[in-house]
């Protein structure tokens, strides 16, 4: 008997911490593994590497997850078609692509013209303003820590379009709740649709 291949969940820019130890309850991803990929060696990950090109590390359809959380907001926009396709790549294809990103409708609508110092939201960095969720998180870029400055923005149509475009077959949305909102995109139906449901309902503030 053939053994099943472990379900992997990749967390693409992940940070300093893992995500599955931080769940609530993380129970359904019981005999599941994450491994954290992140471009910075200050956030200790498996695997340092940059997200434009991971076919040295990370092999064709070897995902069950992708999850990626406020990480593409940080490429230049000309480098994520390339992005959006190693996604792809590495995704089984009964796999989902779980993508959180800042919502810059959400911002505007929320926009005060005469204070954009004005807070939007809290987080264990500090109160976050409309010019933080645009341009990345100031005070972090300010310290030296250029990998928080944003270099493109999404509303939930254009990223929706975007992923179409590298090959996804269905992308649906959802409003987060931070002034970001979730993506999630697949080829065919997911086979882990509880874990991604779970994964897009976690909140990042």
């Amino acid at each position: 008997m053939t053994d099943q291949p472990i379900p992997t969940l990749y967390n693409l820019g992940s940070g300093p911490r893992s995500l599955l130890s931080s769940l609530t309850d993380a129970s359904a991803f019981d005999g599941w593994r994450e491994v954290r990929i992140d471009l910075d060696p200050n956030n200790a990950p498996e695997i340092l590497a940059d997200l434009t090109d991971l076919s040295a590390v990370v092999a064709d359809h070897s995902a069950s997850i992708v999850y990626c959380s406020h990480v593409l907001e940080h490429f230049h926009d000309h480098y994520l078609t390339t992005v959006l396709s190693e996604i792809l790549r590495i995704l089984r294809p009964d796999g989902a692509a779980v993508l959180r990103v800042p919502d810059l409708m959400a911002v505007m609508r929320s926009l005060d013209e005469n204070d954009l110092e004005k807070p939007l939201y809290p987080s264990p960095s500090g109160p976050i303003s409309a010019l933080d969720v645009i341009y990345g998180h100031r005070a972090s870029i300010r310290e030296g820590n250029l990998f928080m400055a944003h270099h493109t923005g999404f509303t939930q149509s254009s990223l929706a379009g975007r992923l179409l475009e590298a090959g996804f077959e269905e992308v649906r949305t959802q409003p987060g709740t931070s002034y970001d909102f979730c993506a999630i995109a697949t080829q065919q139906p997911a086979a882990c649709q509880r874990q991604v449901d779970m994964l897009c309902a976690l909140s990042i503030a």
